[in-house]
């Protein structure tokens, strides 16, 4: 599949999770909502063109997305490991804003930052609390990329796995079976 074909494939099959993707078709996809995006982050730098972009391709990218994990041999499950990571990280978010508040930090310090003293910044940097949401914001931040990283490029970039190779996700080959 080249890449024109890919994208009229991605657009045409848009709300199709059922069946394959090929990994030209995924990865030209990919190739084609990243510089599309890119090339309208340049455009608009409030970022509105690329914003309505993506809500534009979300679909189309997680159709494509379905069907190449299902070609490689992966569930559609997959997808959702990422979205494990965000309960921590909004916990500790969560955290580390009510510490702030409770230490001192408020909207007129964020107003006029020289109003900030030094026993505010002492409490701050000393506090057992802030560093433990600190701490548990970037280690569910780092599973979250870890895990985008696996689910989006390490499992699609996957050679097609058969029926006959394992592959329970599609239909086998034969003539007395017919084709997904």
């Amino acid at each position: 599949m080249d890449f024109v074909g890919a994208i009229k494939a991605g657009f045409k099959n848009y709300v199709n999770f059922r069946g394959t993707a090929t990994l030209p078709e995924y990865w030209y996809w990919v190739l084609f909502t990243f510089l599309v995006g890119l090339v309208l982050s340049a455009i608009d730098v409030l970022g509105v063109l690329a914003g309505v972009f993506s809500l534009a391709t979300f679909l189309p990218s997680l159709g494509v997305t379905v069907r190449r994990l299902r070609d490689a041999g992966f569930s559609w499950v997959w997808l959702l490991l990422p979205a494990a990571g965000f309960v921590p990280l909004t916990i500790g978010v969560v955290q580390f804003v009510v510490e702030l508040v409770d230490l001192g930090f408020d909207q007129s310090i964020i107003d006029n930052p020289e109003q900030l003293d030094e026993q505010t910044l002492t409490a701050i940097f000393s506090s057992e609390a802030l560093a433990g949401s600190l701490g548990l914001m970037f280690v569910s931040g780092l599973f979250v990329f870890f895990a985008s990283i696996v689910v989006q490029i390490i499992f699609p970039a996957q050679r097609s796995k058969s029926f006959e190779e394992g592959n329970k996700r599609v239909a086998p080959k034969g003539p007395e079976y017919p084709t997904l």
